[in-house]
């Protein structure tokens, strides 16, 4: 079955795991008042686990411009702050995501067994697990090649490197896609459509896709997530951090100098300043934040899909979209 779903393109798309493919091309934060702070130490994300810190403010950019009328061209803010963010930051992203969401799980648990699912920008494959658990069949893929490689490594699935714009499956054969965190990564509402429209291509007649994709309306009235969004194209920052790990009192700012034999040892025992390392700088991902009614909007614009329900989940505008009959 898994052979079957693939076109022409899959040889490709596979070898690119197994040979390092080429990964695709891929105002700071403001002080949170009191008053934030202390609502994000009550919010809880989408698989229920606590925010911790702040509220997470991001930089607010003029609307992208179109580069090309090829769809398929990936603008330069996408190749810059998506496709190279991402190879840059797979490890320490695939430690953060570690399960389906519960309404997607929800979705995929009530396919029917053997279902073949899409699951079009799949990241680290956190989502085949419930596939699995569904009695289906995942075919992953994802822009980047290093959480391609970590999903097919985690979880032996059949995952390649592609576009989800453009992807090496057949037409018709899928009894349900997954888009989940992807589209506001598309920089244009042309390129949003066609991934829209290429996931219809993929579903047979009946065949359902679920869609999430970060929302506009942040405010503590309607969401849990700590993210607040002063604009619809943003740049998000992406902070690594090494948890139990911390710098040691006196630490400058730049990368320290080798220390001298024998003083790891001394600062092991002092409370493991040793394995103190200076954070990477701060990665920029740009994201396009969904206002109510656009992402139903942009599902009217593929004649191929019904909306069959919307709805909002923890900083996520949602639909499930069902393929209509030839």
């Amino acid at each position: 079955a898994a052979g079957a779903a693939f076109g022409g393109g899959a040889r490709e798309g596979m070898a690119a795991i197994d040979n390092g493919g080429d990964g695709g091309r891929f105002n700071e934060a403001a002080p949170a008042r009191a008053s934030e702070t202390r609502a994000a130490a009550v919010r809880r994300g989408p698989s229920g686990q606590a925010l911790k810190g702040p509220v997470q403010r991001t930089t607010v950019l003029e609307t992208p411009a179109v580069e090309s009328e090829n769809t398929l061209h990936t603008p330069s803010i996408e190749l810059e702050n998506v496709h190279k963010v991402y190879n840059e930051i797979a490890e320490h992203w695939n430690h953060t995501r570690y399960k389906a969401w519960p309404r997607v799980d929800e979705f995929v648990q009530r396919l029917p067994p053997g279902s073949l699912v899409a699951d079009l920008g799949c990241g680290n494959g956190k989502m085949i697990p419930a596939v699995t658990a569904a009695r289906g069949f995942a075919v992953a893929s994802d822009a980047s090649e290093p959480l391609a490689r970590i999903a097919a490594e985690t979880f032996g699935a059949s995952t390649f490197v592609a576009d989800c714009l453009h992807t090496p499956l057949r037409s018709g054969i899928f009894d349900a896609a997954l888009s989940i965190a992807v589209l506001h990564h598309l920089s244009t509402e042309p390129r949003r459509v066609r991934a829209l429209s290429e996931a219809a291509r993929l579903l047979r007649p009946g065949g359902e896709l679920l869609v999430y994709c970060w929302s506009y309306e942040q405010d503590e009235e309607k969401s849990r997530s700590r993210h607040r969004f002063e604009g619809q194209d943003v740049l998000v920052p992406w902070k690594h951090r090494t948890p139990g790990v911390r710098k040691p009192k006196g630490a400058a700012a730049a990368a320290p100098e080798a220390p001298a034999a024998g003083a790891g040892e001394a600062a092991a025992a002092a409370g493991g300043d040793a394995d103190w390392e200076a954070e990477p700088e701060v990665r920029q991902r740009y994201c396009h934040v969904y206002r109510e009614g656009e992402l139903v909007e942009l599902l009217a614009q593929v004649p191929e899909l019904e909306v069959v329900e919307s709805w909002f989940d923890t900083g996520n505008w949602c639909a499930i979209a069902r393929r209509r009959a030839d």
